[in-house]
């Protein structure tokens, strides 16, 4: 039976009998759907479910939601296995970023200024040369 089910039949009832019925969430619904696309909040509850089951209660309760024991261990060391500062990893790729940014921008700014030169130095070929055929006449 899907949660949505569950949820209008509530939402029926409580418009039947005049008494407000709370939200169901997503989380507190049944579990249902492939295991492998339940959210973290479900994963949280089939562990919280299944903890304290013995092999044979636990089998029987992964066969009635689907779900396989190992991807109980799985969830359980994810959620128990602190999140890894990627922040050493991300610092030094950070800093060969900015390193290689520095040293683009520093030959950048060389380019520019040969170009302003020669653009310069153009410019001054141009007026020498029309000073030339000025004086020649």
């Amino acid at each position: 039976m899907s949660a949505g089910t569950l949820r209008k039949w509530l939402q029926s009832a409580s418009k039947k009998t005049g008494t407000i019925a709370p939200p169901v969430s997503a989380a507190t619904a049944a579990l249902d759907g492939p295991a492998s696309a339940w959210t973290p909040a479900q994963r949280l509850m089939a562990l919280q479910q299944s903890y304290a089951l013995d092999d044979m209660a636990r089998a029987s309760w992964c066969r009635e939601h689907g779900v396989f024991e190992h991807q109980l261990v799985q969830w359980h060391q994810a959620f128990c296995t602190p999140a890894v500062p990627a922040s050493r990893e991300a610092s030094g790729a950070f800093r060969e970023l900015q390193r290689q940014h520095d040293q683009l921008q520093r030959e950048l700014r060389r380019k520019e200024k040969a170009l302003a030169e020669v653009a310069a130095l153009l410019v001054l070929q141009k007026n020498f040369q029309a000073l030339l055929e000025g004086a020649d006449k």
